[in-house]
């Protein structure tokens, strides 16, 4: 018998007001996308998991969805337009996809994903210490470059 997950944490990063966080700027997460709103279980405000638990959905609804809601009240006017979107919008994700689809490497995604479990079951489990998940980090890492060899 194995551990399961009880839940996990993830979503669209967004900011208290249920604005999604410009995924380009990673390393200034104060750059946000005016009026494209996460909220409910897409959103993920890291607000101790409560998008995520069960016992804590009152507080999703009851706080950032509200939150998010009361935003749009401020910021979204109806009827007015979009910026118009460049020629190629969205061409980057596209490739990526068919990058992934059409690949060709020797290593099923069903391989890397249960090397991936393995390593996090052994590494990161409910009890673990800093080496563990520092020899975790490194083992993960050696997953992610096998990532190349996918089909």
């Amino acid at each position: 018998m194995l551990p399961t997950v009880h839940y996990n944490m993830g979503g669209i990063p967004c900011n208290v007001h249920g604005e999604v966080r410009h995924a380009a700027r990673r390393q200034t997460p104060t750059r946000w996308f005016p009026g494209l709103m996460a909220v409910g279980e897409a959103a993920c405000v890291s607000v101790h998991g409560a998008n995520r638990l069960g016992s804590n959905s009152c507080s999703t609804s009851s706080c950032s969805d509200r939150a998010a809601a009361h935003q749009c009240g401020r910021t979204v006017r109806p009827g007015a337009a979009h910026k118009p979107l460049p020629q190629d919008a969205g061409g980057s994700a596209v490739s990526r996809l068919d990058r992934l689809r059409n690949a060709k490497g020797s290593r099923r995604t069903a391989e890397v994903r249960l090397d991936m479990q393995r390593v996090m079951q052994n590494h990161a489990a409910v009890f673990r210490t800093g080496e563990t998940l520092a020899e975790g980090v490194r083992k993960l890492g050696d997953v992610y470059q096998t990532f190349a060899d996918v089909q």
